[in-house]
């Protein structure tokens, strides 16, 4: 018996596995699933995902929790996304491939091009623009690299051959059958190529690091119907109406609505987001200004600290390590000690989110007090 109903289908789109659910409108979860796909390190400070395994496992994941749910087609009111963020995807516009594996988050290889810009003086000029540090943890150093190191990759971009876009543009572009290039305002907001104020893609930015205009994606808001799937994946067409990186997902989901309101959370690493107002907050200590949502035009900015590796290192300690069998595995052993004898772990396997002196104050408290100080100053 299918239950008569409108429901949702959210896909979670993260960096160690794909999950989807199926919620009603009174917010229960109507059916779930989730499903990890591989990792890969091809040299150290490498992190690479297959674009392809990726929306095979979240196509895989949206099927079954629909399946499990037990919602009848034509039931579904729409698609939202939520997605790891900074991960770059470049593929070519005609046969829909990607042309070389997504640069994950976490990933390296770029310092040496952000130690360069930095050299240049021009850390300043990209942190007024944008809210960010030149780091390799953002998009646009990555796609910079592909365009430089994937054989005849910048000559087809200049031809309008190849789309960029964050691991939102390519599930939009896969759900849609490659009818929709976008990527929502949250996730443009981590590229280090659109305009902080204006929202859009910034010419000048682009300039700096040799990024041509004809791969980028439309910048849409982060709530509002942007196009439909294609009926061969659910056997109607559903609209996509919803799309936020993860991390500005959680703050929205977590009802941080109010000026001034945090959330921190913890899953492949650990970001604490100050929700900030319609106005931007500039740091003072080195924290990043961003995105948090747009939706009817109106924008809304966050204060964000990040530590790069959290269940990570659990993952690390499972299949690095083989110290425990499963990750659930790691809390009844952490609970089998009275404490850690002194031994003090910093998961710095990515570098250090925070570029500041923490002293002896855990890494999530300084950030609480580094945004809260923030914000008092301003």
């Amino acid at each position: 018996m299918l239950i008569a109903m409108k429901a949702i289908l959210a896909l979670d789109q993260g960096t160690t596995s794909s999950r989807a659910f199926v919620v009603d409108g009174q917010g229960a979860v109507l059916g779930v699933d989730q499903q990890e796909f591989p990792q890969h390190f091809p040299q150290p400070g490498w992190v690479e995902h297959d674009p392809e395994e990726i929306w095979a496992s979240q196509l895989a994941t949206a099927r079954s929790a629909v399946a499990r749910s037990r919602v009848g087609r034509g039931d579904l009111a729409g698609i939202g996304i939520t997605n790891q963020r900074e991960t770059t995807i470049l593929w070519s516009r005609k046969t829909g491939q990607p042309v070389h594996p997504a640069i994950v988050w976490q990933d390296r290889r770029t310092a040496p091009q952000c130690a360069a810009l930095k050299a240049q003086g021009l850390e300043p000029w990209f942190q007024e623009k944008t809210g960010l540090l030149l780091d390799p943890y953002f998009s646009g150093t990555k796609l910079a690299w592909l365009l430089d190191h994937v054989p005849g990759a910048r000559e087809e971009a200049l031809r309008g051959g190849l789309a960029f876009g964050t691991v939102d543009s390519w599930l939009v572009w896969k759900l849609t059958g490659g009818r929709r290039h976008v990527i929502d305002v949250s996730n443009a907001s981590r590229t280090l190529l659109m305009n902080l104020e204006t929202q859009a893609w910034d010419h000048d930015l682009l300039k700096s690091l040799k990024i041509p205009a004809e791969v980028l994606p439309v910048i849409v808001d982060s709530s509002g119907v942007l196009g439909e799937s294609d009926p061969a994946w659910f056997g109607v067409p559903v609209p996509i109406a919803g799309i936020a990186g993860d991390q500005q997902a959680a703050l929205f989901g977590q009802l941080c609505r109010d000026d001034g309101m945090i959330k921190n959370t913890y899953g492949t690493g650990c970001f604490l987001l100050m929700q900030t107002g319609r106005e931007r907050k500039h740091s003072h200590a080195r924290l990043l200004s961003t995105q948090a949502w747009r939706y009817g035009g109106e924008a809304r900015y966050a204060l964000e600290g990040s530590v790069f590796t959290a269940g990570a290192a659990v993952q690390w300690l499972r299949d690095g390590l083989k110290l425990i069998p499963t990750s659930e595995a790691v809390e009844p052993l952490a609970a089998s000690v009275p404490d850690a004898g002194g031994l003090v772990l910093v998961p710095a396997f990515t570098g250090l989110g925070l570029r500041i002196q923490l002293g002896s104050t855990s890494s999530a408290i300084a950030v609480v007090e580094l945004v809260v100080n923030d914000c008092t100053e301003e």
